[in-house]
């Protein structure tokens, strides 16, 4: 019953942090561009954006189940299952944003939903049972990933959609570390009387990648189509968290070969769709604003 509720919040939450993606990308084409320095002007136009709080209140649904989700099953298990969510995220972008598929992102998005479904028979053996258990690997892992996350958007500046896929990489690489602070926090907060020290580092851990890698996504979507950035990030959140879940947080495989095989098998049928959606960037350049179809940016509203 545990495994099929954790696998059912966590789709909830991935149809609900994918729709408040879409949702962004409309509202930020209607807002100034976001800029590497801080200015409380900025901020006041975001925040007073009827649009783009909508948004946010859809996000923070999401994020919250996200959460529940984390506490209830290993990052490694819930992060593809989120990542998956952008198959309703190519469907929106292609239907109201005028964003043209290729028969291959067809096939990436039943890849997807193929591996969700893997997901869920891997589970059949019920989920493993919680560790509080990590060592020097973490603070390695994040001193690796945040320094991608920061050199990757220098290495790709130049034109927009070259920018956009830099900021996508680093908003995926910051999201998906982000996921195992946010794993090791809810752990830690069911046992927060004798480990409340472990708590408030990995609270402070979350804060710092979680909003720098939100600042960066709006930047991103701004940039670039949501069906090139949000599969990048997408497929980098999940690529983190299963790595650094299996090498730093002994998240177990199943015990039985044939439902290894069926876990092994889903993480590469959602990797590869992502990644083949993220493709797309090749062309983006060649593709004007709001091309015929596409809606134009919802206006703002004070």
């Amino acid at each position: 019953m545990k495994e099929v509720l954790a696998v059912g919040i966590t789709l909830t939450a991935a149809v609900l942090l994918n729709y408040a993606i879409y949702l962004q990308k409309r509202a930020v084409l209607a807002l100034p561009e976001v800029e590497f320095k801080f200015s409380w002007d900025l901020i006041k136009e975001f925040i007073t954006n009827k649009p783009w709080l909508i948004a946010q209140s859809v996000n923070v649904t999401g994020f919250v189940l996200y959460s529940v989700a984390l506490a209830l099953a290993p990052v490694s298990i819930v992060e593809p299952i989120i990542a998956s969510g952008v198959v309703l995220l190519a469907y929106l972008a292609i239907k109201h944003l005028g964003e043209k598929p290729r028969r291959i992102d067809y096939i990436a998005m039943g890849m997807s939903v193929l591996g969700v479904a893997l997901i869920g028979v891997s589970l059949a053996e019920g989920l493993p049972k919680d560790k509080l258990s990590h060592g020097w690997e973490i603070p390695i892992f994040a001193g690796v990933i945040i320094g991608l996350a920061v050199i990757m958007p220098l290495l790709m500046r130049g034109s927009r959609a070259r920018l956009s896929v830099g900021l996508g990489i680093s908003v995926g690489l910051l999201f998906g570390m982000a996921a195992v602070f946010q794993r090791l926090l809810m752990m830690y907060l069911v046992n927060f009387s004798t480990h409340w020290q472990w708590f408030l580092v990995f609270l402070v851990a979350c804060i710092c990648t979680y909003i720098p890698a939100f600042v960066l996504l709006q930047a991103a979507l701004q940039k670039g189509m949501a069906i090139v950035v949000a599969p990048i990030y997408n497929g980098l959140m999940e690529f983190v968290p299963i790595m650094v879940g299996m090498m730093a947080l002994n998240e177990q495989f199943p015990e039985s070969n044939l439902l290894k095989v069926a876990r092994i098998l889903a993480f590469v049928l959602i990797l590869t769709g992502t990644v083949i959606l993220s493709q797309r960037a090749e062309a983006e350049d060649e593709i004007e604003s709001f091309p015929g179809g596409e809606l134009e940016p919802v206006p703002r509203e004070a």
